[in-house]
């Protein structure tokens, strides 16, 4: 899954650069800033990305086709991994006499 969306994004930044009018729905500062995340391997932060961006999930093309993979075959690790402030109590209401030694 990786190895095909960084294939994907590769190939599409090099098409970028030679002005290849092939690019469908997305635009040039969106294809390099998931390259940069990918290149970092920020997958968590690339996923945010995608979700502030959902055009990039619309269409035909090879870039909607392996984000929209990318999206679906990590969506129920990532919400597993994820650690989520809200499940933990709230320490600031209790006080020293509470405290168990």
């Amino acid at each position: 899954m990786k190895k095909s969306l960084i294939a994907t994004v590769s190939a599409l930044v090099i098409a970028t650069q030679l002005g290849t009018p092939a690019l469908a729905n997305f635009k040039t500062r969106h294809l390099l800033e998931i390259d940069v995340l990918i290149n970092s391997g920020e997958w968590v932060e690339l996923r945010h990305y995608v979700q502030a961006n959902p055009e990039l999930l619309e269409g035909a093309d090879a870039l909607a086709s392996q984000l929209t993979s990318f999206m679906e075959d990590t969506s129920g690790l990532l919400a597993f991994l994820r650690f989520d402030e809200s499940m933990l109590p709230d320490l600031g209401q209790v006080d020293a006499s509470a405290a168990i030694y």
